[in-house]
């Protein structure tokens, strides 16, 4: 079964008042080797209160997100055709693509999104510094999205780490 096809179902069983902890022992009772999978997708899913608190900062991210992807397509003008575009390309669809995950509230973009960017960030600052307007505003959307993606992933998804869930010191998961 695969990751959308559990996080639907997860988010059926939490719609209609299970616990977390029970539909985790339920899940890994019939596959006890998915057991980070399961505990991924649970995870990965915010609460109502804290889904409903970050809502809007969220909704930021996501516009944050689309605006970045622009201005990297901006800062790389004129493009040269004689030289490869598959950069641009990619460093154009990533943030679209955290956008989309952003905005449905899955918890494993934001910690993606924040690395990513900081990476972006460091580059752009070291490599090519502020020669256009564009530029300057590119950086300043990254440092933004940089802080709202860690935010986030901080207060609305504590228990996932970069790939994985998080365990505790008792080895369990936490959910």
């Amino acid at each position: 079964m695969g990751l959308l096809d559990i996080s639907n179902k997860i988010t059926a069983e939490l719609e209609s008042g299970l616990n977390r902890e029970k539909i985790f022992n339920k899940h890994i009772k019939s596959a006890p080797a998915e057991a980070a999978k399961y505990a991924y997708c649970i995870a990965s899913i915010p609460t109502p209160t804290l889904r409903k608190q970050y809502l809007t900062l969220n909704a930021l991210l996501s516009c944050l997100l689309v605006v970045y992807a622009v201005l990297t397509v901006l800062a790389e003008l004129p493009i040269n055709l004689q030289e490869p575009t598959i950069f641009i390309l990619i460093k154009t669809l990533l943030p679209l693509i955290f956008a989309y995950f952003t905005f449905r509230f899955h918890g494993g973009a934001y910690r993606l999104t924040g690395l990513w960017c900081l990476y972006d960030l460091l580059e752009t600052i070291l490599l090519t510094g502020v020669p256009t307007l564009a530029a300057a505003l590119k950086l300043l959307v990254l440092f933004s999205v940089i802080v709202l993606a860690f935010l986030i992933a901080r207060k609305v998804f504590p228990n996932l780490r970069v790939l994985g869930p998080k365990r505790g010191p008792d080895g369990n998961y936490l959910l």
